[in-house]
């Protein structure tokens, strides 16, 4: 009994200075890049309602509608905000029961006044172009690419 309670001693003094660094020190690098998250408070002075879209005092840029219930809107909220940080024409438009709704891209081309206007669902991305709507976009995937 005296034996194993003195192997048992001797163990676990050599496991304490068993794991020593010695004084060395080690530097690790982490590889994961951390996104930043955004709010849309961040681009409250780009924010117009549905019947002010063409109201903007600019010859091109876009307007970006979302719902905050929407999860492709969530999934794309930091990549959309911080574009208009940069670019500074992306104006936002929240969704509502005003909003026209349809299925055809083209029915908006060239539309000059919100009337006219439908979008095809949250998230969408209309380009303004001397107060004509030029572009009519849905989607993470489309939006992304227009404005990489």
């Amino acid at each position: 009994m005296k034996v194993s309670r003195c192997l048992l001693y001797l163990l676990s003094v050599f496991t304490l200075f068993g794991c020593s660094d010695k004084g060395q020190t080690k530097e690790v690098q982490s590889s994961r890049t951390i996104e930043e998250s955004h709010n849309y408070g961040e681009v409250a002075e780009y924010e117009l309602m549905w019947e002010t879209m063409f109201d903007v005092n600019s010859d091109d840029y876009y307007v970006y509608f979302y719902s905050t219930t929407c999860n492709h809107c969530e999934e794309l909220k930091n990549f959309i905000i911080e574009k208009a940080l940069i670019y500074e024409n992306i104006y936002f438009v929240k969704g509502s029961s005003k909003d026209q709704i349809g299925n055809d891209p083209k029915i908006s081309k060239y539309a000059e006044n919100p009337g006219d206007i439908w979008i095809l669902g949250y998230p969408s991305l209309l380009e303004i172009v001397g107060h004509k709507c030029m572009k009519n976009l849905a989607g993470i995937n489309q939006i992304k690419a227009e404005l990489k």
